[in-house]
């Protein structure tokens, strides 16, 4: 079993992925009592690994509070529960910012296979959560572009998570700097 832990002399931080699954479809809705018509259905999730371990499906990452908790430390409600409430089901994360890495401490076991060993403390690195932030928007961008064409609405805001990545950036460099 491979440590992911500050305490071992072996250090190596975790890894955070994601990978989107996007489905179309065409769905016939009736308009009136008496008129109908076929409409588009997008059907997308998002499913996100942690050192390639699924977390569970049950509950739903919040991308929104995700980009906020890299901009301060704190606690997040990072996972929600597959209808949209929090409180029915998800928890929250607490983040802690350091120079070289962010590290989430979790209230419970976010693995889909409750068999994995978790300490509920992931430490990632700056340079990871980077590239983290970068594939998502990618897919996220895959998710608008294929919305548009149905003409669907879109409701994240990808140009406020490419400020915020920007802005974190500039202050890793900066602080790196003094």
């Amino acid at each position: 079993m491979e440590i992911h832990s500050k305490q071992n002399e072996k250090f190596r931080p975790d890894k955070l992925s994601t990978e989107m699954k996007i489905e179309t479809r065409k769905v016939y809705k009736n308009i009136t009592r008496v008129k109908g018509r076929m409409v588009p259905i997008v059907d997308w999730k998002l499913f996100l690994y942690i050192n390639e371990k699924k977390l569970d499906e049950d509950e739903v990452f919040i991308v929104e509070e995700f980009f906020k908790s890299l901009l301060s430390p704190g606690t997040y409600p990072l996972f929600t529960c597959t209808c949209g409430i929090f409180g029915c089901g998800g928890y929250y994360v607490e983040v802690i910012h350091e120079a070289e890495r962010i590290i989430w401490l979790t209230e419970q076991s976010p693995f889909n296979d409750k068999t994995i060993e978790s300490s509920n403390k992931f430490i990632f690195s700056w340079t990871q959560i980077f590239e983290f932030s970068r594939v998502l928007i990618q897919e996220l961008e895959h998710l608008k572009s294929i919305m548009s064409a149905n003409e669907l609405e879109f409701n994240f805001e990808i140009e406020k998570y490419h400020r915020i990545i920007t802005e974190i950036r500039e202050r890793q460099t900066n602080g790196n700097d003094s």
